[in-house]
């Protein structure tokens, strides 16, 4: 007998942004002022945590 764990395939080039936002729901409004690179390390970030970001994410 041979066990065997399946896991979910998701694609390596999704999208962070379209990830949460299928995951959390509508993206944090102060995320549209960082830079975009930050914003998307942030919405990864999330997505690995496995929790929404918050308005302590947001530090400059």
């Amino acid at each position: 007998m041979v066990l065997t764990l399946e896991l979910p395939i998701r694609p390596a080039n999704l999208d962070p942004f379209t990830g949460y936002e299928t995951r959390f729901g509508a993206l944090p409004l102060w995320l549209d002022e960082l830079p975009p690179r930050e914003a998307r390390a942030l919405a990864r970030l999330a997505l690995r945590r496995g929790t929404p970001l918050a308005a302590a994410d947001f530090a400059f």
